[in-house]
């Protein structure tokens, strides 16, 4: 299921001044599973980004009409990303979980506050009707930690300045980000060149520019290796991202659907 729900992040385009974006998100058993809206704004000196992931029909039942939301909010300094905040949104029909990282760069630190709400059956004994009765409450939790070790990307600003990657000597690229990164596996993206790169722009045409695919080392290690090809225009906005075949799945395909200029 993140499998899935990581997918909807990813095919995300993040490259126009102010702009709405919606890519359908299909996977090879089911068809359509969901869809992704991108919202984008920068300044020059600021930006803030919104990506909602949203499932439907077989997906959302399974998922338990799961909708995500990840914000990240900061700084551009000589053409980098650097958030300031980060925030994590998931929702089903009985749980909301809400995650926020603020950045604290000149001590190095990120400070997470989690809210939990969740939706429990409470049962009572009326003695005035003398019959048990059963109702829905609310029970909330908050926490806070400091994290470490210490990262300086969040999943979105880390995709934000990947655009940069395939323009340095170096094609491949750890992933090093909040919301991304773990000890248990490896993330890293790796540009494409020469005839490899000739090979998918036959494909998909030639206004694919940037072109690299993003491995995700499975948390087994005797799984293979789940790649996504991302496919982006001369304009620097996702055409279409591929990902290679998962269990129970198949392989999955975000398609950009729409793209609005709002200024």
């Amino acid at each position: 299921m993140k499998t899935v729900l990581l997918f909807f992040l990813l095919t995300s385009s993040f490259f126009a001044r102010e702009s709405i974006t919606r890519y359908d998100v299909f996977a090879t058993l089911f068809g359509k599973v969901g869809y992704c809206d991108v919202l984008i704004k920068e300044d020059g000196s600021t930006y803030e980004v919104k990506v909602t992931a949203q499932t439907i029909d077989v997906a959302a039942l399974l998922l338990k009409e799961r909708v995500e939301t990840f914000e990240s909010r900061g700084s551009i300094k000589n053409g980098k990303y650097i958030p300031n905040i980060f925030i994590k949104t998931k929702k089903t029909t009985k749980r909301t979980r809400v995650q926020t990282y603020t950045f604290n760069h000149e001590k190095k630190e990120v400070l997470l506050v989690e809210e939990k709400v969740k939706i429990v059956n409470k049962t009572r004994f009326d003695s005035q009707d003398f019959k048990f009765v059963t109702r829905e409450v609310e029970e909330k939790s908050r926490k806070e930690e400091l994290l470490d070790p210490f990262l300086a990307d969040d999943t979105l600003s880390i995709y934000l300045n990947s655009k940069y990657g395939c323009d340095e000597a170096e094609k491949k690229h750890a992933i090093f980000a909040i919301g991304a990164h773990n000890d248990k596996n490896k993330i890293y993206y790796e540009c494409l060149t020469d005839k490899t790169k000739a090979a998918v722009q036959q494909k998909f045409g030639s206004d694919a520019h940037i072109i690299y695919n993003l491995h995700v080392e499975p948390f087994d290690k005797d799984d293979k290796v789940v790649d996504t090809l991302f496919v982006y225009d001369k304009d620097g906005l996702l055409q279409e991202g591929l990902m290679d075949e998962i269990f129970w799945v198949g392989s999955m395909r975000a398609v950009r659907v729409s793209h609005k200029i709002v200024n």
